[in-house]
């Protein structure tokens, strides 16, 4: 019912002449306004509720994340971390030393340095070459087949894994896992071809008195 339709009908409620008691002129004015007052004060209780609510539901999704209302953050960045891993490779391990190699011949042997000379033939027939002007530098030619069995490096020279004269057996160890002891002397065996083992003669300190490359299965004496 409309304000105007219940502002009539108390006008007529009020001129029927049945009522006991005369209603005032204003009567209905003052329901009328009194209605209007409940409803506004309706409204109001409503849009303080819906207010309520809404601040309340902001808080609640504020608790368990960002409103939509509200600018977002910059996205986090991923962070790559790039690690190098080093893998040491192994040491190459030639079987010759300069100009001369386990298994030349001879006549290669002299041909690579003019200057080679021999210093001994032994009983077995083998022949050393040595440098002139370099003691210790030598090679060891077989008679059987006429190729290098030996090398001898110079004093001042070292394997590519660091062992050279005055080394220690711990020092030879530490490079060269796999070497055996064979009294006064260390060997480690090489593969090929041909195949060939380091051999370091131990002085009476316990230290690598010289450096020698050796073919295994020769048939020279290298025992010195």
């Amino acid at each position: 019912m409309t304000t105007v339709e219940l502002d009539d009908r108390l006008r007529e409620l009020f001129a029927d002449e049945r009522l006991d008691l005369p209603a005032p002129p204003d009567a209905a004015e003052t329901i009328v306004e009194g209605a209007r007052r409940r409803r506004r004060a309706r409204v109001a209780v409503a849009a303080t509720f819906a207010l309520t609510a809404l601040v309340a539901g902001g808080v609640a999704v504020n608790g368990v994340g960002r409103l939509v209302s509200e600018p977002a953050g910059p996205a986090p960045s991923a962070v790559v971390e790039t690690v190098t891993v080093t893998v040491p490779r192994p040491v190459v391990e030639p079987n010759g030393y300069a100009t001369y190699r386990l298994g030349m011949t001879g006549e290669e042997v002299r041909a690579s340095n003019p200057q080679l000379m021999p210093i001994r033939t032994g009983p077995d027939k083998c022949t050393s070459y040595r440098l002139a002007h370099m003691p210790g530098d030598r090679v060891v030619v077989s008679p059987d087949d006429g190729t290098v069995v030996r090398i001898e490096l110079p004093p001042m020279a070292v394997t590519p894994s660091g062992v050279g004269v005055g080394s220690s057996v711990d020092d030879v160890l530490a490079r060269y896992p796999k070497a055996e002891r064979h009294g006064d002397r260390l060997t480690v065996g090489m593969s090929g071809p041909p195949e060939w083992r380091y051999t370091f003669p131990l002085d009476n300190a316990g230290k690598v008195s010289a450096v020698r490359m050796e073919s295994t299965g020769s048939d020279c004496d290298l025992g010195d």
